[in-house]
C-alpha cells in the first residue's frame, strides 16, 4: 500500500488530511518539526518523521526517510505560517520567513519527492484564500505567498502532465482551528471573520481534508492546475 506525504502534517489542517488519507484506506507520513511532531498523539496508520521545509537537508533526508518507510502514492504541501504583515511592520525576516517557508518550502519538497512518485499519481498544495483576495488587511505577505501558490500549482501541472501528475491547490478560507495571534489579527476572530461568510459559519478541518482527499484520488482523475476554494463563499460577498 502506498503513502501520502503531508507536510505540516502534525498540525491542524494537515492532521485532518492525514486522518482522511487514513480512513480512506491509505497510509499518511505527517512530516513536520520535531516539536509540532512531540505535541501530538500517536495515530492509527499515520507515520511521523522530522522535517524542516525551510532546509534543503532536512527536506532531502525527511523524504529519504518517508521513501524507506512506504512507496509514495501522493504529495500534500501542507506547511506554512502566517505572520500579520502590515506595511509598517513587515521587515526582511519576516518576509524571508514566510517566502521560505510557504512558496519555496513547498518547492523544495516537490522537487525532493517527484521523482519517487509514480505516474498517474497527485499532488495537492494548500493555499488559501488570501491568495485571491485583499479583504483581510494585514496579511499582505502571507497572502502573496499564497498567491504564490495559485501560480506555481498551474505550471507544475503542466509540467508534470506528460507523467500523469495532477496538481491541484485548495485554498482555505476561515477554519474553526484555535487561531493564532496573527489569524486574529488579521481576522477579527472567529465572530468577526464568521459574519463574512454567506454560509454563516467558519469551516472544519475535516471539510479540508475531504477535498484533499477527493483530489488525490482517481475520482478527480480529469482535475488538475485548479484553485478549489472552500471558503464557504466568503470570496463571493
Amino acid at each position: 500500500m502506498s503513502a501520502i506525504l503531508v507536510t505540516g502534517g502534525a498540525g491542524g489542517i494537515g492532521m485532518a488530511i492525514c486522518r482522511r488519507v487514513v480512513a480512506g484506506g491509505a497510509t499518511a507520513i505527517a512530516a513536520d518539526l520535531p516539536e509540532a511532531i512531540a505535541a501530538v498523539s500517536e495515530e492509527p496508520g499515520i507515520t511521523f518523521v522530522e522535517m524542516d521545509v525551510a532546509d534543503r537537508a532536512s527536506v532531502d533526508a525527511g523524504v529519504a526517510e518517508a521513501v524507506e518507510l512506504s512507496p509514495l502514492g501522493g504529495l500534500v504541501n501542507c506547511a506554512g505560517i502566517l505572520r500579520d504583515s502590515y506595511l509598517d511592520n513587515v521587515d526582511d525576516e519576516m518576509m524571508r520567513a514566510m517566502f521560505e517557508i510557504n512558496l519555496a518550502g513547498m518547492h523544495r519538497v516537490t522537487d525532493a519527492t517527484v521523482p519517487h512518485l509514480p505516474d498517474g499519481s497527485a499532488i495537492v498544495n494548500i493555499g488559501s484564500l488570501t491568495g485571491q483576495m485583499g479583504r483581510f488587511v494585514g496579511a499582505s505577505m502571507y497572502g502573496a505567498t499564497k498567491a504564490g501558490v495559485a501560480a506555481y500549482t498551474r505550471y507544475l501541472a503542466v509540467e508534470l502532465a506528460p507523467r500523469g501528475i495532477r496538481v491541484n491547490n485548495v485554498a482555505p478560507g476561515v477554519i474553526d482551528l484555535p487561531m493564532s495571534r496573527s489569524m486574529h489579527s488579521v481576522s477579527g476572530g472567529a465572530e468577526a471573520a464568521a459574519a463574512h461568510v454567506p454560509l454563516g459559519r467558519l469551516g472544519t478541518a475535516e471539510e479540508v481534508a475531504e477535498v484533499v482527499e477527493f483530489l488525490l484520488s482517481s475520482r478527480a482523475s480529469y482535475v488538475t492546475a485548479q484553485t478549489l476554494l472552500v471558503d464557504g463563499g466568503f470570496i463571493a460577498w
